[in-house]
């Protein structure tokens, strides 16, 4: 299957044809082109009508942010004119400097990475970002040099390209090395299926932004969107600046900050989208993925690259009833006791002892963990570089990338999670293991590995898993209707409803 055939799987699945897996690429004909942008088209076109459920309870089983304030909207245009429009080298060299006359600006250099996030974390020193990034640096540097020459052969333009190769194995292969970081949103878009989504629905996005500055969003999902948005990466620089010099923080006064074009950005796209997805309307974990996607790219394709993630690479995930984020816990869950059954028998059962079948639509306990993984689409479980680099992979190669991811996180983990014995203790050891992998290059290589890696999971395998616990699902709604009780399932707010535990109590997850 091409690669970019992904974006038909809402419709259809998936279904390689080897072309993923093996290094017999070939390109994309114009009759399978066609086919693929018709199947984008239609996934894309499912009804929106609103369904017949409340919003008044928000998803937040990917809260994994800090909290902050709110601010008002401005003007779309006011920030779309130059502050949207990344250059390369904002990118493909080191962190931007401060203006002159800020005095922080070498504090700046030395704390920010390339893309404006603070490099030291809980799990991550200085030091060690350090000792890791200056190599990685010189590697970014060689990759560039390699994807401009693929780009020459392939007689495409370098400056700002918007183009890129065809599907074929060398490009995978360049692709699961890392896009050029100053590329990167460009080919996003262009793998994901952007252009043609654009060229379908033009005006669609500035219609849905008037509608919106007019009062056209959900009251709720207005609500739940201004309260987020001061939470989205606040260790970022471009939406949390610094403090400007003289600024005492530890003053009585009330500091009022000026909302950044970023944030004003990130609130027109999520409005936007709940208004065109009243199935979705605004759920937690939104935000940081139009955030990331608002880095690299402007408003519209941000837009429609939400679109693609929600309704295409992962269907249901983000709904109401996050059944989407059900089934595919569900399809990890069974990959892991397929393949890897000493992890599983230190996570598959539940804390009362009881186990986790393959037949069962039971999920155990540790998908509180892994929940966020999907939902989020690893951001804030993996390092940023780390999660940009699964995000090259994931709109390149399809959904399955996350669930290769996911099983690569249990394998590297596998001595660490083998030695816990507690029961309780398992949640905060897969919790830490994945924010510790800041070398990209590791994880990468581990997953895709000829031998123990997790590159022959196709797209086919797991969308049978799906599809077979869909059906669960649908047998078990059958099941509701004529009274009889099902099992405990993930709910929006992130707990497991009925008596999973025993009691109806909270597990505890680090956020």
């Amino acid at each position: 299957m091409s690669v970019d055939d992904a974006i038909g799987m809402y419709e259809s699945g998936f279904a390689d044809s080897g072309v993923e897996d093996n290094d017999e690429g070939r390109p994309l004909t114009a009759n399978s082109e066609q086919k693929r942008i018709s199947r984008l088209e239609e996934a894309m076109n499912d009804s929106l009508a609103p369904p017949n459920i409340e919003h008044a309870i928000i998803r937040d089983s990917a809260a994994m942010f800090k909290p902050g304030g709110l601010e008002t909207p401005s003007p779309r245009n006011s920030v779309m004119n130059g502050s949207m429009e990344l250059q390369e080298s904002y990118f493909d060299s080191k962190p931007p400097s401060r203006p002159a006359a800020d005095a922080s600006s070498t504090k700046f250099d030395e704390t920010r990475d390339r893309y404006g996030f603070r490099k030291k974390t809980q799990h991550i020193s200085l030091p060690q970002y350090e000792a890791w990034d200056a190599p990685y640096t010189e590697y970014l540097a060689r990759r560039r040099k390699k994807w401009v020459a693929m780009m020459k052969d392939n007689g495409l333009i370098t400056d700002k390209p918007e183009r890129f190769p065809t599907r074929s194995a060398k490009a995978k292969r360049f692709v699961r090395k890392g896009i050029p970081p100053g590329w990167r949103g460009a080919a996003w878009f262009y793998y994901a299926g952007g252009p043609e989504m654009i060229a379908k629905h033009p005006g669609v996005y500035d219609d849905l932004v008037r509608k919106a500055a007019s009062g056209g969003v959900n009251e709720t999902d207005e609500e739940l969107i201004e309260r987020d948005l001061n939470r989205t990466f606040p260790d970022n620089v471009r939406f949390k600046p610094d403090p400007l010099p003289g600024d005492d923080r530890n003053s009585q006064r009330t500091i009022v900050e000026p909302e950044t074009p970023i944030l004003q950005s990130l609130r027109r796209v999520l409005q936007a989208f709940s208004i065109y997805n009243p199935q979705i309307g605004y759920c937690q974990s939104l935000n940081f993925l139009a955030g990331l996607l608002l880095l690299f790219m402007d408003e519209e394709k941000s837009f429609w690259m939400l679109n693609i993630i929600t309704r295409v690479y992962l269907p249901g995930t983000h709904e109401l009833n996050l059944e989407g984020a059900n089934v595919d816990l569900g399809v990890l869950m069974n990959s892991i006791k397929d393949m890897m059954p000493s992890i599983w028998a230190k996570i598959g059962g539940e804390l009362d002892g009881s186990a986790f079948t393959s037949q069962s639509m039971r999920l155990p306990p540790i998908t509180l963990c892994t929940t966020a993984w999907f939902m989020s689409c690893f951001i804030g479980t993996l390092p940023i570089e780390t999660t940009l680099r699964v995000w090259d992979c994931f709109f390149y190669e399809g959904s399955k990338t996350l669930f290769r991811i996911a099983l690569t996180i249990f394998k590297v983990g596998e001595a660490e999670i083998k030695a816990v014995n507690d029961p309780m203790e398992i949640f905060q050891v897969v919790q830490t293991i994945p924010r510790r992998l800041i070398d990209a290059n590791a994880l990468l290589e581990a997953c895709f590995k000829r031998r123990n890696g997790f590159g022959h999971l196709s797209q086919e395998a797991i969308e049978k898993g799906r599809a077979e616990r869909r059906r669960g699902y649908a047998e078990e709604r059958e099941r509701a209707k004529n009274g009889e009780p099902g099992p405990p399932k993930l709910t929006r707010n992130g707990t497991k409803k009925g008596t999973l535990f025993g009691r109806k109590k909270k597990v505890p997850v680090e956020v």
